[in-house]
């Protein structure tokens, strides 16, 4: 039998399809790569990136522009541990400090610009401080200011170098870059907003000449064969003086008429920027109900809301991963050195859903409408994130002997501790500690801290908590009681009851079950283990 062995398969890491070998980029001999947008190619006249400061000035693009910025910076953001060792959070809280200190929702606000230029940049300014390095500043940069070279790197133009730019040291410049994971320079909607914003410009402005027109009607003179020129002047003025004076003089030989204009159809130069303030907010928003306040043609509001709110998403999660690549990463390698996993920042989009009405609503279901047996328990960490118990794990609230497992797990205990739980008195040499053997496995008494109990102490226990569900149940039916006092006929108590039965105080049976849960735990794990 013949067995054919195949060849390893070889990875190349480098980068094969390069800027370098772009046949649509010509960089010659220059170390710089050319921002390929075409619209800065056409219609910038050397401007570069200043070009789409006019976008920003348009009033429909800013808005909609900042709606969409401020839609990320507005929700809540939180940085979230490695894992849950007690180093992964100082080093979480050490950033989460450091951000809270500088100028962070507002250097977050303008780094988004990047959304119209195609990337922006952002300047950190670093301050030792108390042994710690953190920043004292984020300042924001115009992308105008800076290049790329055919490997991507950043450089700063200056002065001194108009062309290639100068080198920029490393952790100092937050670049966020966005629409392009190739191009460094991102591909931004100032592509497709230039354009409706020019023609909306030049639009309003042939407007205001059509509202001359049409809101004052044109004024012609006439004059007779061998006017001399001072003549035709003197009518000229005339004619401009008909704008600002009640009357004008001319001689009887000439005549001014005033030509009113006309125009059929119903296009308007009004239609015109509505219709361009409509592609503006397509571009931007995904849809035009938020701007437009009536539903689009996606059917309605709330499926274009659902559109707006997966942009914001996008773009909160393109912004948290250019912060963990780099503000994130350089804080936790200057002050805590190279971690084999790093905290990551996490801005919330999805609205925080308010649990404690969720729970009251799903108590009605299950306690009082009697519905628990038919309500899953993948519900429970499904809707409230709270993992479901592994087979073998300790839980809080099983049986007897799960119970006790769960209060001696992770910690020490003494003896006396345990009896001033049970309500029992202290008894000698009760200091001694009761360890749990190891994580995860079923707790042990150390035998010189065995906990002991008598007959004796089991009386005293059931008394207590026959004293305590004596005094419950007064407490529970003093306000009934009080009610049913009052009735005059038998609906008066059942509506007196239906009225207290929601604000009845369950606290005490609750704490009164887990008390005696607990209890009987206790002596059940001690019994086991041997206790006389």
């Amino acid at each position: 039998m013949q067995i054919f062995s195949e060849a390893p398969v070889r990875y190349e890491k480098a980068e094969i399809a390069t800027i370098r070998k772009d046949i649509d980029i010509f960089a010659g001999w220059i170390n710089r790569f050319e921002n390929p947008d075409p619209i800065l190619a056409t219609e910038s006249s050397g401007k570069g990136l200043k070009l789409y400061d006019e976008v920003v000035r348009d009033a429909h693009a800013g808005s909609v522009l900042q709606t969409r910025i401020l839609s990320v910076t507005g929700r809540e953001w939180e940085v979230i541990p490695a894992d849950d060792t007690p180093r992964s959070e100082e080093i979480a809280d050490f950033i989460r400090n450091a951000c809270l200190a500088v100028n962070f929702d507002q250097f977050r606000q303008e780094l988004l610009m990047g959304i119209l230029y195609g990337f922006f940049c952002a300047e950190i300014m670093w301050e030792g401080k108390n042994g710690s390095m953190s920043p004292s500043h984020i300042m924001s940069k115009h992308p105008k200011r800076f290049v790329f070279t055919p490997e991507r790197e950043l450089r700063l133009l200056t002065l001194a170098n108009l062309i290639e730019g100068e080198p920029v040291p490393d952790r100092k410049f937050i670049v966020f870059t966005w629409g392009s994971s190739d191009n460094p320079y991102g591909s931004g909607l100032g592509q497709k907003l230039w354009w409706p914003v020019w023609f909306k410009k030049h639009g309003v402005k042939f407007w205001l000449v059509f509202l001359e027109k049409f809101g004052m009607p044109t004024a012609v003179g006439k004059y007779p064969a061998g006017t001399s020129p001072e003549q035709q002047q003197a009518l000229l003025d005339a004619i401009e003086a008909i704008q600002q004076d009640t009357g004008i003089r001319i001689p009887d030989t000439m005549a001014v008429n005033l030509l009113e204009a006309s125009r059929t159809g119903n296009v308007t130069y009004e239609a015109l920027c509505n219709y361009m303030d409509r592609q503006i907010s397509k571009a931007v928003l995904g849809q035009t109900a938020s701007t437009e306040g009536t539903p689009g043609k996606l059917g309605n509001e709330d499926s274009q809301d659902k559109v707006r709110m997966d942009i914001v998403k996008a773009d909160a999660d393109l912004l948290s991963e250019c912060l963990n690549n780099t503000l994130v990463r350089w804080l936790t390698d200057l002050n805590f050195g190279p971690v084999p996993k790093y905290p990551r920042m996490w801005i919330r989009v999805e609205e925080v859903q308010d649990l404690k009405a969720l729970a009251e609503r799903d108590k009605t279901i299950a306690v009082d409408m009697g519905m628990a047996r038919r309500i899953p328990e993948s519900y429970i960490a499904e809707t409230y994130g709270i993992p479901l118990a592994e087979e073998g794990d300790a839980v809080m609230m099983a049986d007897e002997g799960k119970i006790f497992e769960y209060h001696f797990k992770y910690g020490t205990i003494t003896v006396n501790e345990v009896r001033a739980r049970l309500g029992l008195p202290p008894v000698a040499g009760g200091e001694k500690l009761i360890v749990s053997e190891s994580p995860g496995q079923a707790p042990a008494f150390s035998e010189a801290g065995r906990p002991r109990f008598s007959q004796a102490d089991a009386d005293l226990i059931a008394g207590t908590a026959a004293r305590m569900s004596d005094q419950a149940i007064e407490t529970l039916l003093a306000p009934v009681l009080k009610a049913v006092s009052r009735a005059e006929t038998f609906e008066d108590v059942g509506e007196a009851i239906y009225a207290i039965y929601p604000h009845l105080d369950m606290e005490t049976f609750q704490e009164l079950l887990a008390r005696a849960m607990f209890s009987a735990g206790l002596a059940g794990a001690a019994a086991v283990e041997g206790a006389p």
